[in-house]
């Protein structure tokens, strides 16, 4: 280890040396691709590459280290619009407002004409 870096990044080496290690037995790959089927925000590979962003920054090299997400969205590259999760596709008639129909509409604006006859001083 180079005596120059701090203490967290000669960690950080290690780990990263100890996952490439690992990488190497038949196992860890396979709770690493088990890990990439499902869908989450970060996984194993985006973290390691952040960290990798982390130590080469660390040793004077000029790079910008990017958040594990932005990795995992770089890795997935999923195109694909995200499932809609119970938003509906269309308001309702009646929401935010909206009236149903032109009866409905003249109506109501009876009913605020009305209102505001009721409320002027006499």
């Amino acid at each position: 280890m180079d005596e120059s870096i701090r203490p967290e990044a000669a960690q950080a080496v290690d780990l990263l040396d100890r996952h490439d290690r690992a990488c190497e037995d038949k196992g860890y790959r396979r709770v690493l691709k088990k890990q990439n089927e499902k869908w989450r925000y970060v996984n194993t590979e985006s973290k390691v590459l952040s960290l990798r962003e982390m130590v080469s920054r660390e040793l004077g090299l000029n790079v910008s280290v990017s958040h594990p997400r932005l990795w995992y969205l770089r890795i997935t590259d999923s195109s694909a619009p995200m499932k809609n999760f119970g938003t509906p596709p269309v308001p309702r008639p009646d929401s935010q407002g909206r009236l149903p129909d032109d009866e409905d509409a003249a109506r109501l604006k009876q009913l605020m004409y009305e209102l505001d006859i009721l409320s002027r001083p006499t």
